[in-house]
């Protein structure tokens, strides 16, 4: 545990580009490239010579994952020494891209495990796209989903079966000031009702609530999305089908509201927010905690001066706790290795506790596993030396579903080039709401 608290003092909160933990598709192509890191991408795809046929490949979107990967083969090869790997990097865009171009080869340059970012993971959704290995014979004879937590593995779910093991929690909590809270006498908020109050009372004295992304410009997208997934009330139903609740349309409005009436600071790029959190005028940040470290590295001067506490809950019924991103290790179905040590490799390196441990360690990713999780749970300095780590592990259990979409992207695209109308009062709501279904219903037609 020493070991531990001397880690988090330094890497659990550096500011990685930790894209396993990107987002859903609107979260990767929108939210991650605005919020200081690109957590769509994973760089320039890595040269690979002298591959050997034997070799089991394995494809990686970011040079983190890449970095566990290359330990964790190692490590593997120390039981199984006539196992070789090869491992190569891509950008999720070309990923995504090489993957179709198989798909309609018949498989032909398939890899045998692909490190699969969850927002692209809905292309894959369709009977003549899917190019991965259902799990579920192997998992149910493992017991995964006692294991890990089952919500973490739905990300990777289609037509009622399992395609991937996640790397991390994602849990999404809110840092928050707790030396405004207390100077001010406000209380810490639980519901969106006390966010909103709270708002206004800290309005009185220049502060804003938090810094989010300039509506007009398309956002707030990805963190409304939050709290409508913590409440079970996302734009995705259990289905895969558009669900735009009247929540939806009640909070999209107080973000336009909020913003407009300077509650919540406005930006245009995520770079513009940190010197207004720098003067002390920002109260809290909605944050998954592979992006808990954003403060630390931005506002350095501020430590000790944040905590992190549960969400305020949406509705009565909502969790407190939030998801954001992910990626899972998938076995592709082209592959001509032995799906069963595929799968024992694949255990190793996704479920076995002090491999996650060790990879937390290595990239910062909490894991989904439960007997890990005690062994990542450590004060941590930043925050007043509070134990991030028990707080997402008591949180486990309630992370949300994260349904996945392929029409997410229309979606996304659709709001954000409207978003603007709707700040200006051209359009109303119930307008918007009318024009992201016709969106959505463009898509499916074309499919």
């Amino acid at each position: 545990m020493k070991k531990m608290a001397m880690f988090l003092g330094t890497a659990m909160l550096m500011t990685t580009i930790l894209t396993g933990c990107g987002g859903t598709s609107e979260e990767t192509d929108n939210g991650g490239k605005e919020n200081q890191a690109d957590t769509g991408t994973g760089g320039d795809t890595e040269t690979v010579t002298d591959t050997n046929s034997d070799d089991i490949v394995i494809w990686a979107f970011a040079e983190p994952h890449a970095e566990y990967f290359r330990w964790v083969t190692e490590e593997y090869k120390k039981e199984h020494p006539d196992v070789n790997f090869t491992i190569e990097i891509m950008t999720t865009d070309a990923l995504s891209e090489r993957l179709a171009v198989i798909n309609a080869s018949g498989g032909e340059g398939a890899p045998d495990l692909v490190d699969q970012e969850q927002g692209f993971f809905s292309r894959f959704m369709s009977e003549e796209q899917m190019c991965y290995y259902p799990l579920d014979e192997f998992m149910e004879r493992d017991d995964v989903t006692d294991k890990m937590v089952k919500n973490r593995l739905d990300l990777y779910a289609y037509d009622g079966h399992y395609y991937g093991l996640e790397h991390a929690l994602c849990p999404v909590t809110m840092a928050y000031r707790k030396d405004l809270f207390e100077e001010y006498n406000i209380e810490i908020p639980t519901t969106w009702e006390e966010y909103k109050a709270a708002a206004e009372e800290f309005a009185k004295h220049d502060i804003y609530i938090s810094a989010t992304k300039d509506m007009s410009m398309g956002g707030e997208l990805d963190e409304i999305v939050l709290l409508l997934r913590a409440a079970g009330l996302d734009y995705v139903d259990e289905n895969g089908k558009l669900n735009i609740t009247d929540e939806f349309k009640n909070i999209v409005m107080d973000y336009v509201q909020m913003q407009q009436n300077g509650m919540m600071y406005a930006w245009e790029t995520q770079d513009e927010a940190w010197p207004v959190v720098a003067e002390d005028k920002v109260a809290t940040y909605f944050t998954a905690d592979w992006a808990a470290g954003w403060l630390r590295d931005n506002v350095p001067e501020q430590s000790g001066k944040w905590q992190m506490a549960p969400l305020p809950k949406l509705t009565d019924t909502a969790s407190v706790v939030s998801v954001r991103g992910g990626t899972g290790l998938c076995m592709t179905k082209y592959t001509d290795k032995d799906k069963e040590e595929l799968w024992d490799f694949m255990k190793f390196a996704q479920l076995d506790k002090d491999n996650c441990v060790k990879k937390y360690e290595m990239i910062a990713l909490y894991p989904p596993v439960y007997d890990a999780m005690p062994e990542c749970n450590s004060p941590v300095e930043y925050y007043d030396n509070q134990n991030l780590g028990e707080l997402y592990e008591s949180l486990a259990d309630e992370i949300p579903v994260q349904y996945q979409a392929d029409w997410r992207n229309a979606f996304t695209e659709s709001f954000n080039s409207n978003a603007y109308d709707l700040v200006e009062g051209n359009i109303s709501i119930d307008e918007l709401t009318d024009i992201l279904t016709e969106a959505v219903n463009e898509y499916n037609e074309s499919k």
